[in-house]
């Protein structure tokens, strides 16, 4: 009944009947199939015809080593299953050009340099210092496009652990520079990797060639001049750029072909964070601006991105004085604009359609959602708006310098000493918070004195009276 089929694709709880006898079929997705287990798969080199297979059953903790004789076999997808390693036969797969795992599946020592047709490779997971050395086998992959990796460890402290770090980029580094990657994909999911991450060393072998830049959870210290050379880099993610200079916006602005941008930062040089108008991203139409602590002005200025019709923008205002004098942020400058998401975080609730018009409250998020509606309203396209709220955790206004300070000092051991004189953050200078946090000490110790003076002149009064 089977045997003319060529494509397979099964839905729900297992069924009795096996396909595997029926040699003919060349393409199986067996990932919406719950209930698939290790049996099922005892017989897969009979489809000896197959190019696709994808299996997501959490039942599945290992593939048959005799998969490696599927020699037509040009996707392998295993990504949602319980396997934690893959068998070293999947080198007999001479055409597998696409593999898709999940971080925590594992490879033998040399798997990887042996499977030379691999173009696509979604999602190599590091799970130590020792195994990011395993990263220097992609080097030997000459038809590698597309790579996705995520490390997850922590790393020691110390200088022992600024060396590992340092290494472990160096390895992630050498991808770039010995590599004709399309698109590459970085994932930081460390609980405690307190170490940034410089790209200065990073020199792509063919930059024309690169289309997709993704790095994020990575503190990175600033973008890299050779990114200006990426022609045809059509979208770039960075999560997070420590303090983001004017320097690393017009290297940004210069690049041709960006059409799709993710920018996070902590703050801006200064306090601000301008986009000019002169020449610079062209292209763009897509933008997302997360600015995660206190005192940057953001501004659009006339001219800027002339065709953005998309942006995104996360920052925090617990007080006017968190965005450094900005209020509509200049929005009215970005003309081509058709959609506009605006997440703002504060002395305020958790709200996923949240009204400014609606908004009793006279506060900093209801100042600068109005001043940013009014802005938008006079732009010829009519864009579209949603607001959204949320309450600020630390429920406190701080200071992007004085967070940089702290981590240099308490987490870093000064490794940002020399950086924070770029950004131009005095180390000396004594944050405003910190003030108030030793005038609420002397207070404290204040009230405490006094109450120990009257407590002791109750009791010289009592030992009086008692006498």
């Amino acid at each position: 009944m089977l045997s003319h089929v060529r494509s397979v694709t099964i839905f729900g709880p297992t069924m009795k009947t096996s396909l595997l006898p029926s040699s003919a079929i060349r393409l199986l997705d067996l990932g919406d199939c719950w209930g698939i287990e290790d049996h099922h798969l005892a017989s897969i080199e009979t489809l000896f015809h197959l190019k696709y297979l994808h299996l997501s059953s959490g039942s599945i903790t290992k593939l048959p080593e005799k998969i490696g004789e599927l020699q037509y076999l040009q996707t392998l997808d295993v990504q949602g299953t319980s396997i934690e390693e893959l068998p070293s036969s999947i080198t007999k797969l001479k055409r597998l050009t696409h593999l898709y795992v999940d971080c925590d599946t594992r490879f033998s020592d040399g798997v990887i340099g042996h499977m030379h047709s691999l173009e696509e490779m979604r999602e190599y997971g590091v799970k130590s210092y020792e195994q990011g050395k395993s990263l220097q086998e992609f080097n030997k992959l000459a038809k590698l496009r597309t790579l996705k990796i995520r490390w997850y460890f922590n790393s020691l402290e110390g200088s022992e652990g600024l060396r590992q770090a340092e290494d472990f980029y160096s390895y992630v580094g050498t991808l770039l520079s010995s590599l004709n990657l399309y698109n590459l994909h970085i994932t930081d999911s460390s609980w405690d990797n307190n170490y940034p991450l410089s790209l200065d060393s990073w020199h792509p072998a063919a930059p024309g060639s690169l289309q997709k830049l993704c790095i994020k959870d990575c503190s990175i210290y600033k973008v890299p001049n050779w990114m200006d050379s990426l022609g045809n880099l059509m979208l770039l993610k960075l999560h997070y750029i420590i303090c983001l200079r004017p320097e690393d916006v017009e290297i940004l602005g210069a690049l041709p072909s960006l059409l799709f941008l993710e920018l996070a930062t902590i703050g801006g040089t200064n306090g601000r964070i301008t986009l000019h108008g002169r020449n610079g991203f062209r292209s763009l139409k897509y933008l997302y601006l997360g600015i995660y602590h206190c005192g940057t002005a953001l501004e659009f200025q006339v001219g800027s991105m002339p065709k953005l019709e998309y942006v995104k923008l996360m920052f925090p205002a617990h007080k006017r004085e968190c965005l450094n004098g900005a209020s509509d942020l200049g929005i009215q400058h970005l003309s081509a604009l058709s959609k506009v998401e605006v997440k703002i975080y504060g002395n305020c609730g958790n709200d996923n359609n949240y009204d400014p018009t609606e908004d009793k409250n006279d506060g900093a998020v209801r100042w600068v959602a109005s001043a940013i509606n009014g802005a938008i309203m006079t732009l010829p396209n009519s864009p579209t708006i949603r607001f959204k709220t949320g309450h600020d955790v630390n429920d406190k206004c701080e200071r992007f310098e004085c967070v940089l300070k702290k981590v240099n000092q308490q987490e870093l051991g000064g490794l940002l000493t020399e950086w924070l004189k770029m950004w131009q953050i005095e180390e000396e200078h004594t944050c405003a918070e910190d003030r108030e946090e030793e005038t609420d000490e002397e207070e404290e110790y204040s009230y405490e004195e006094e109450g120990e003076e009257q407590t002791n002149k109750e009791k010289e009064q009592e030992q009086g009276e008692s006498n």
